[in-house]
């Protein structure tokens, strides 16, 4: 069964770069470290709230400090397996983004669902297997309703990001389109160090860094439709094939022909195509 826990604590963590992959990601805060950059908007990253993370959405937590968190990633395929008729797990994952606030009743019932399934390890003895399939399901069953009628809710509208929040669409709108500083710039009558400035301060990233992980995130989703290596970095805005292929692979791992096979025959491992920190 493909799926991933984590419980992480780090005294000063930040996450440097914007993030995607193929399976969906449960994250439960067990503080309130700062903010989360997710589906070209800015939401609070709070204790007391269970966030979904889609598969192939672009986000970056944007934490200083001590953050401690629940991180489980598991793909569609796994959630298939798990599914009845009755009892549908990839459903909540049809989202970009969601976020549950939760009671602290709540709160207390799903970190233990957490912890037990991270006591019950798979370690190849009888019955351990089952053990750890029982504790997943359990959070999963738990969990899937709250999120099932959940939605994003309410982003952070501070005064940069309302600045910025135009050039992302324009940027989202353009993407197969030659992308450069200065016309973007231009486009909205601002000099280029403002550009850059007022990106940065709302988002964390810069412009370009955030053009080069959107074309590759494209890239991703036509490769995994069945386009061609060639079409998909043409239409994802690479306007080099060799240029395309190489920054495909410095950010995934993997070239887009060897993506696109694995992909399409499901044989993709966990966490492979993810975008490296």
């Amino acid at each position: 069964m493909e799926f991933h826990l984590q419980l992480n604590h780090n005294e000063t963590w930040n996450m440097s770069r914007l993030h995607f992959h193929d399976h969906c990601e449960l994250l439960l805060p067990l503080v309130s470290p700062g903010n989360i950059f997710v589906s070209d908007q800015v939401y609070p990253l709070r204790r007391g709230t269970l966030y979904l993370i889609g598969e192939n959405t672009l986000h970056r937590t944007m934490a200083e400090g001590f953050h401690a968190r629940y991180v489980l990633h598991i793909n569609k395929k796994a959630l298939t397996q798990l599914s009845t008729p009755q009892t549908d797990l990839t459903q909540f994952c049809g989202a970009a983004f969601r976020r549950a606030e939760l009671s602290t009743g709540e709160m207390t019932e799903i970190i233990e669902l957490f912890q037990a399934l991270e006591r019950n390890k798979n370690d190849g003895s009888f019955g351990s297997d089952t053990r750890q399939l029982v504790a997943l399901l359990n959070l999963l069953i738990r969990v899937a309703p709250t999120l099932n009628v959940a939605d994003a809710g309410e982003s952070i509208h501070n005064k940069d990001f309302l600045r910025v929040a135009p050039i992302l669409d324009y940027i989202r709108d353009n993407l197969s389109e030659p992308l450069t500083l200065d016309q973007i710039a231009g486009q909205f009558y601002i000099s280029k160090h403002y550009l850059c400035r007022v990106f940065k301060a709302a988002t964390g990233f810069s412009v370009m860094e955030y053009i080069i992980y959107s074309r590759v995130l494209k890239a991703r989703q036509l490769l995994q439709e069945g386009v061609s290596v060639q079409q998909a970095g043409e239409l994802s805005g690479f306007s080099d094939n060799s240029h395309f292929i190489r920054t495909f692979g410095h950010l995934t791992g993997l070239t887009p022909g060897r993506y696109a096979k694995e992909y399409q025959s499901g044989d993709q491992v966990l966490l492979r195509g993810e975008i490296r920190p």
